[in-house]
């Protein structure tokens, strides 16, 4: 049991990085490190077998790969090497993630006593420790830190989790395993009691928090956390006046016992996940930030070399203005930062049996066709709208044609009979108003004649008659003839 524990922590290592002993002149290496030790020696140790006699003994190995890399790269990290800058930060992330790595998952071998390891100086970190509940406790403090206050990355509602809200929702799905469904009962959909109101002022339960993650209303991950822990805080307070009894409050608090120590597990191997990858992400953007800064200076001094060449004997040199937060510089830290969050973990520790089943990839996909198919109506529409304007344009044109060739006919006419055009008469201004505004040479000859008619003194109205409506006869129906096509003997 204890090779395989040993084995669960070495992977851990080694796949977050490469062997630094191997990676150093093996010289200069041998001259500042008194006991070297890489993670291929530790790894043939474990295959060896019976090489490491207590945990301590394996962590203690395990320790001096990274305390060994800080000391090393001690001197270039203070004269500003960028290389061994980048390695002295990724050793000191990597021996406090090894730390807490370890007294997560070795817990079994963790000393029930007190006591807390303090560093050698206060810049570094823990170079050696032991296994005690003090130096858990302390490692998880740090993690806290780190983790809780952090905001979470969302994303829209109906998308696909970031890998922040991916966390937690692994911290969720933590609690609803098919064996601990007896102990979930009573706390994944609301039932209340009557009086639960008047002893638990905010009620709290499993798909309460996992609808509000699905809104996007976390935003960071202690907001998470404590919904999750009020659930069975809630639950002993209100059922501890039955506890020890077989009724259903006696059988819910043990429940929530068992349920809470179960949180506390999952939350502490969340947060060491966590704490690492927001730790890696800090230290590839300082990374980053340092790769732009040597360019800097490297393009500053091309500059002034440039300079002396072509103003030989001058003194001073150009004025280079102070390097400053460019635009193109936020923009590249933010590419590689992007990309970086892109990428999957090079590794993720086993704490979690349950597989991805695939709900976010399939609420993607759909949202995907749901927006495909909405750009397909818009261009159906638009191309109907294009044909109709198009139809309306043409019979407008065909109309004026005809109208313009009607025109010219019987102007045609008029000039063969000898008809001379007809003036425009005066008229009444608003008639000829309304009559010429229609642009037709005919139509005020025919209004004139119609208003003298209808100005003629003997002309005879029309006189309109109302008569009374005639009531309607209903129709008698005439009885049906059966007519006898076979004959009838009778007759």
């Amino acid at each position: 049991m204890l090779d395989i524990e040993f084995w669960l922590i070495f992977l851990a290592c080694s796949h977050l990085c490469l062997s630094i002993a191997l990676q150093e002149l093996r010289e200069a290496y041998a001259a500042k490190i008194k006991q070297p030790m890489d993670l291929s020696t530790v790894e043939c140790k474990l295959l060896a077998g019976k090489r490491y006699a207590t945990p301590g003994d394996f962590v203690n190995d395990l320790a001096l790969v990274f305390s060994n890399a800080i000391v090393f790269n001690k001197d270039g990290r203070d004269v500003g090497d960028p290389l061994s800058c980048a390695y002295y930060n990724a050793s000191i992330h990597l021996l406090r993630y090894c730390r807490w790595l370890s007294l997560e998952l070795l817990s079994d071998y963790v000393e029930r006593i007190d006591h807390v390891d303090t560093p050698k100086e206060p810049t570094l970190p823990l170079m050696s420790w032991t296994l005690t509940e003090g130096n858990r406790s302390k490692a998880r403090e740090e993690m806290e830190t780190i983790v809780m206050n952090e905001p979470i990355e969302r994303s829209l509602e109906g998308d696909r989790f970031t890998w922040t809200e991916s966390e937690c929702e692994k911290l969720l799905k933590a609690l609803r395993h098919q064996s601990d469904l007896k102990y979930m009962t009573f706390f994944i959909q609301p039932n209340y009691p009557h009086d639960y109101n008047a002893f638990i002022a905010k009620p709290m339960d499993w798909e309460h928090v996992q609808k509000n993650l699905k809104r996007r209303q976390y935003e960071k991950f202690h907001e998470v956390v404590d919904d999750l822990r009020l659930i069975f805080s809630n639950a002993l307070k209100y059922n501890a006046r039955h506890a020890g009894t077989d009724t259903v409050s006696g059988m819910a608090f043990d429940s929530a016992q068992y349920m809470s120590k179960k949180l506390e597990v999952a939350i502490n191997k969340m947060m060491v996940t966590v704490s690492d990858r927001l730790e890696r992400e800090r230290i590839d953007h300082e990374n980053a930030e340092r790769e732009i800064a040597a360019a800097e200076r490297a393009e500053e001094e091309k500059i002034r070399a440039q300079w002396k060449s072509e103003n030989p004997g001058k003194e001073g040199g150009p004025t280079i203005a102070p390097r400053v937060e460019s635009t193109q510089r936020s923009r590249t830290l933010t590419k590689r930062a992007a990309a970086y969050r892109r990428e999957q973990a090079d590794f993720e520790v086993p704490f979690f049996d349950e597989e991805d089943d695939g709900q976010h990839e399939t609420s993607y996909f759909s949202v995907v066709r749901e927006q495909k198919a909405i750009f397909e109506r818009q261009r159906q529409e638009r191309i109907k709208m294009q044909q109709g304007t198009s139809s309306l344009a043409a019979g407008l044109f065909i109309r004026l044609a005809q109208k313009d060739l009607a025109l010219q006919w019987v102007a045609d006419e008029r000039k063969k009979l000898g008809i001379p055009s007809p003036g425009k008469p005066k008229l009444a201004e608003s008639s000829m108003g309304a009559l010429d505004s229609m642009g037709d040479p005919i139509l005020p000859a025919v209004a004139s004649q119609v208003l003298k008619a209808l100005d003629a003194k003997e002309r005879k109205p029309f006189q309109l008659s109302l008569s009374k409506q005639q009531k309607k006869t209903k129709r008698v129906k005439k009885p049906k003839v059966l007519l006898n096509f076979f004959g009838d003997d009778s007759d």
